[in-house]
């Protein structure tokens, strides 16, 4: 039952971290599931593009299928200009994801960007001034 699925039960949250803040975003676990994953982002956007949350984000997509709506949905609630954001850090995506990715987020969203698939490594790099993909 794909309703059941860890990924669709897995909360998204607010991770307070070397004296930031960052915003994690669970769209991992859904695997084929594409339309929940969309339907989960959807709704986590109404908390996340709030001014009030964080402006760096990581999200989480280990075990659950990227299609291209899925990129393209993400690449519009992160640059449809609701709110701007200044670090964006993908977790657990190989070489084609980011490719679709990439392809999907319009050269000129405004944060930095970067594919990181260690947890830790990406929380340090949301914090960071560091700039590095």
């Amino acid at each position: 039952d794909p309703e059941n699925l860890p990924g669709t039960k897995k909360q998204s949250f607010v991770l307070p971290f070397r004296g930031g803040e960052i915003w994690f975003e669970h769209l991992d676990g859904m695997y084929q599931y594409t339309g929940l994953a969309i339907e989960k982002l959807r709704k986590d956007s109404r908390i996340f593009l709030l001014p009030s949350k964080p402006s760096q984000i990581g999200i989480v997509l280990d075990e659950t299928l990227v299609t291209k709506a899925l990129a393209e949905e993400i690449a519009s609630l992160l640059c449809g200009g609701r709110k701007k954001y200044m670090r964006v850090c993908f977790i657990g995506t190989d070489r084609k994801i980011e490719s679709m990715l990439r392809r999907a987020l319009p050269g000129k969203c405004g944060f930095a960007l970067s594919f990181i698939n260690d947890f830790d490594r990406a929380k340090e790099w949301l914090v960071s001034e560091k700039v590095y993909d």
